[in-house]
C-alpha cells in the first residue's frame, strides 16, 4: 500500500480522535492509518517507511479531545517547525443533517479562503493543489479541504457537491516552535 502521509494518534486516544483519524483517511487520498497501540516511535517510523510515507501526522489527544496536529518529516528525519492547535472538532454526528460515510476519496484539492499559512502547510504535507476560489472546484474533486477564517481557522472536509463529507476542525492557531 503506497501512501504519502501516515496518520496516527497519541497513545490511548479517545473515540472522537479515532473518528477523526478514520474520517481523514477516508476523505484524504494518499493517506494511511497507522494504529498506534503500544508501538514505539521507531516502530511507527518503520511502518511509515514500509508504506512509502513522506510524513507522519500525529493527532495528540488531551482530556478526551484532539488537541494538536504535528507533522514528522520521514525523509529529513525531523519534526516540522509548526504545530496546529486544535480547539474543536465537529463530527458527522454533530451536523444538523445526516452525513453518510462516502466511498474513499481518489482526488482532493485545498481551497484557502483564509489567505493564511494553514493552506500552505496542508499543500506542503498532503501535496494537493491549492486554489483560492471555491466555485472553481465544484464537482471536480472527491474531497474539498476548505480552509476559512473563524476563531483562528476552520477546516472543513467537503464532498464534490460542496456539502459536508466528513468532519470540521477548529484550529486555534499555528504555533511555530524551535525544533
Amino acid at each position: 500500500m503506497a501512501c504519502r502521509v501516515a496518520i496516527t494518534t497519541s497513545r490511548g486516544p479517545s473515540k472522537i480522535t479515532l473518528e477523526l483519524v478514520n474520517d481523514f483517511v477516508n476523505s484524504l487520498p494518499g493517506t494511511a492509518k497507522v494504529v498506534r497501540g503500544k508501538k514505539s516511535f521507531t516502530a511507527l517510523l518503520e511502518e511509515a517507511v514500509s508504506c512509502g510515507a513522506r510524513y507522519i501526522a500525529f493527532i495528540w489527544d488531551r482530556r478526551g479531545m484532539p488537541s494538536a496536529l504535528l507533522f514528522y518529516d520521514v525523509g529529513l528525519g525531523g519534526w516540522k517547525p509548526y504545530m496546529l492547535l486544535i480547539s474543536g472538532v465537529r463530527t458527522r454526528r454533530d451536523f444538523p443533517v445526516f452525513v453518510a460515510r462516502r466511498p474513499r476519496a481518489r482526488s482532493a484539492v485545498i481551497v484557502d479562503l483564509a489567505g493564511g499559512e494553514l493552506g500552505d502547510i496542508f499543500a506542503e504535507v498532503f501535496h494537493y493543489p491549492l486554489v483560492y476560489d471555491l466555485g472553481a472546484v465544484r464537482g471536480r474533486f472527491d474531497t474539498v479541504v476548505l480552509v476559512r477564517r473563524g476563531e483562528g481557522y476552520v477546516v472543513e472536509l467537503l464532498g464534490p457537491d460542496l456539502g459536508p463529507r466528513a468532519l470540521s476542525l477548529k484550529i486555534r492557531k499555528v504555533l511555530y516552535r524551535h525544533v
